[in-house]
């Protein structure tokens, strides 16, 4: 199941979408084919952001960062005019309700606005509001697990804004958890692990935060934020130029404590299921160790996520160039991905 935030606001469509990626870090634009087999790569690029352009998911400089989508999307080549994009789990509000399972779709969205207008921190005609069934609610019989999203309309206004001023129509907007799922979910080694298993979580390190997600069945039921990402390595590497190998493991050790904490509180959620497959997204060149310390550490048998293990390419794609931090890719991917049956 894939939660959007837009239900019944933006049209319906079937012509291939730009997926639009605007993080922190960078802005990675990528267009794809969907062939009877998969998918191709037709065109894609990015641009690095400094640091002030972008505030724990927000846009700051509204004009740098139009100016740097317009430029990054230009120097893709794609002809796309119609785009999907996301925001960051920061600026959504998500709250798991339990409610009866035999209540109608209208039914349960009278309910969810009634737990938004009580329990959400802005007016409702400040919000836009989905929600979607999780499935049956584990001991609580007779009721269903409904999933309630919300974010504010102001937030959603300023990317089809940006968008907009650059020539693009948003066709869609996701939450970036779900787009990193969904790219996550089309390749091979991930659909084979959900026929064995019920769960994968994925660590998606970012420039400032860094969040831990868990999905069983196709649906995001844990998430969490880091207080830490690769600005906190840069900023040791900078103290300490002359020891690279050191700076790295001590920053790799402390995401490990940090994961560890995460994985404690995963546990005592009423969502818990156990965890079959774990997945790293973020600069994969400076976190080579990684993987091996989670291993050591926790006992957690992890990998950098690739979202284009088993696509194809246009003949105009640098494939080795664009491997490189391919976990960084996933948002981008999962966006260029949507289509009207998601």
């Amino acid at each position: 199941m894939r939660i959007g935030l837009l239900k019944g606001f933006l049209a319906q469509h079937s012509t291939p979408l730009l997926g639009i990626d605007i993080s922190s870090a960078a802005i990675r634009v990528i267009e794809l084919a969907r062939l009877s087999d998969g998918w191709r790569v037709e065109h894609y690029a990015e641009h690095e952001l400094p640091r002030a352009v972008m505030r724990e998911g927000s846009i700051v400089q509204v004009d740098q960062i139009t100016q740097a989508l317009s430029d990054v999307i230009q120097k893709s080549g794609s002809r796309l005019k119609e785009a999907a994009m996301a925001l960051p789990p920061g600026l959504v509000i998500r709250k798991m309700l339990t409610l009866p399972d035999d209540l109608s779709e209208d039914e349960i969205e009278l309910q969810v606005e009634s737990e938004a207008a009580q329990n959400l921190p802005f007016p409702l005609n400040e919000l836009n509001i989905d929600f979607g069934v999780v499935g049956p609610s584990a001991g609580n019989p007779g009721n269903a697990d409904v999933i309630l999203v919300a974010t504010r309309k102001e937030t959603i206004a300023e990317r089809l804004e940006i968008a907009q001023a650059v020539g693009i129509r948003t066709a869609v907007i996701d939450i970036e958890s779900q787009a990193l799922m969904a790219a996550l979910n089309s390749t091979k080694n991930s659909v084979d692990n959900l026929v064995a298993t019920r769960a994968q979580a994925v660590l998606q390190i970012g420039r400032d935060s860094s969040y831990f997600f868990v999905e069983n069945h196709r649906t995001l039921i844990f998430e969490h934020e880091l207080n830490m990402g690769f600005q906190r390595l840069q900023k040791d590497l900078d103290r300490h130029p002359d020891q690279v190998v050191a700076t790295t493991k001590a920053f790799c050790a402390a995401v490990c404590q940090e994961f560890k904490r995460a994985l404690q509180m995963y546990s005592t959620t009423s969502q818990h299921v156990p965890i079959d497959k774990f997945f790293l997204s973020g600069q994969e060149q400076s976190l080579l160790r990684l993987p091996s310390m989670m291993q050591e550490q926790l006992s957690i048998i992890a990998e950098f996520a690739n979202p284009f293990a088993e696509m194809k390419f246009s003949t105009s794609i640098n494939k080795s160039k664009l491997q490189t931090d391919a976990s960084s890719w996933l948002v981008a991917c999962g966006l260029a991905m949507a289509d009207k049956t998601s």
